[in-house]
């Protein structure tokens, strides 16, 4: 016996869907025909789709959209989440929503759910969790979209900018040691006919050329079990934060991911503060997003100085903030408006990072 989520229409051509056992497909439609249900999708569920899953940020804006399209319209929430589904959903995550709508049928709060089954980041949740209780969770997941959609904006324009300038830069490698490996055996066998002696830096690319030929094959194995143990890391969670790690250490990227991870710390915060999380909660959930551990250590700093009584800009100012933002903040402060400063301030440091990355580009097109 296997299980089986499968989807389907009722006699009155209303959408169903479920989990049952069944031995194969044809068992399958047996036992849905007997309950008048006509069979459209089915995915057996194994061990594998039933492992923790958190959704890429593409698909959970995706996700989220339909959501609050479905809310909008006034269509309960629990009928919202049966009916939402993204164009690009893997097994995993129809297993993972199906769980969420059978959590939910038995009474469960909705952000809790997601941060069981850690579907999205913990920021996320606590942001939905503020939704849920103003009973405003269309405008909660809308906040999130929004964050999400500059993410990915600033995310697709580092790698528009970067992308070419490193291709022509492999291109050019491939190119030279084509050169060496083809090109300069020949010139030297024209010269050595010719009898006349060869130049030093000739005698240099001749050696580097006899090298590449006696080693070509042990450096293109190398360079492939090389590339395919990083890919295999950059598919694990701490192969992914090493490689953010080494990437810090080379010039200016190191300052376009300190300015990014600051963006959207910013960002966090101004959504947090709209959708009404309390400012504690809110720096909790930014030091567990925080990708940069002295950034973290920042915000740990700042809340710790916080639960001390100490007000939000004396608590910054004193954690190594802009004099600029300390100001900013004293004045949110007075005027109540927290989230308007945070948002100001996130769109200061979104210009910074262009004007970074435009200045990188230019750097490498000399090279390239």
């Amino acid at each position: 016996m296997a299980s089986y989520l499968w989807y389907g229409v009722d006699a009155d051509q209303q959408q169903q869907q479920g989990l049952i056992q069944a031995q194969g497909v044809s068992h399958l439609r047996s036992l849905l025909a007997q309950q008048g249900v006509s069979l459209n999708q089915h995915f057996r569920i194994t061990f594998w789709h039933r492992r923790p899953y958190s959704v890429s940020s593409k698909v959970a804006c995706e996700l989220l959209q339909q959501w609050r399209q479905l809310l909008i319209s006034n269509i309960p929430l629990l009928d919202s989440i049966r009916l939402a589904l993204p164009s690009q959903s893997s097994i995993t995550l129809r297993w993972q929503l199906w769980l969420l709508y059978q959590g939910l049928q038995q009474g469960n709060q909705f952000s809790q759910l997601l941060g069981q089954q850690r579907l999205l980041p913990t920021y996320q949740v606590a942001i939905l969790a503020a939704g849920e209780r103003q009973s405003d969770l269309a405008s909660a997941m809308g906040q999130i979209i929004r964050q999400q959609q500059q993410i990915i904006s600033i995310s697709q324009r580092i790698k528009r900018n970067l992308i070419m300038p490193g291709i022509t830069l492999i291109a050019g490698i491939v190119v030279c040691m084509l050169v060496l490996f083809l090109l300069i055996p020949n010139i030297v066998q024209l010269v050595a006919n010719s009898g006349t002696s060869l130049p030093l830096a000739t005698q240099w690319l001749l050696g580097a050329a006899k090298w590449l030929q006696q080693n070509g094959l042990l450096i293109i194995f190398g360079l492939s079990t090389v590339m395919l143990v990083i890919g295999l890391l950059l598919c694990t969670s701490i192969g992914r934060k090493w490689g953010r790690g080494i990437l810090t250490f080379i010039p200016l990227w190191g300052a376009i991911s300190k300015l990014q991870n600051e963006c959207l710390m910013l960002q966090l915060l101004a959504g947090s503060q709209g959708s009404g999380v309390p400012i504690l909660l809110t720096l909790e959930q930014c030091q567990k997003a925080a990708r940069d551990r002295t950034l973290a250590k920042q915000i740990a700093n700042i809340h710790q100085l916080l639960t001390s009584g100490l007000l939000l800009s004396d608590a910054c100012a004193q954690s190594g903030w802009r004099e600029s933002q300390v100001i900013m903040l004293r004045v949110a402060e007075n005027t109540g408006d927290l989230e308007s400063a945070f948002k100001f301030m996130s769109q200061q440091l979104e210009s910074q990072l262009f004007d970074l990355i435009n200045y990188m580009t230019k750097l490498i097109e000399p090279l390239t």
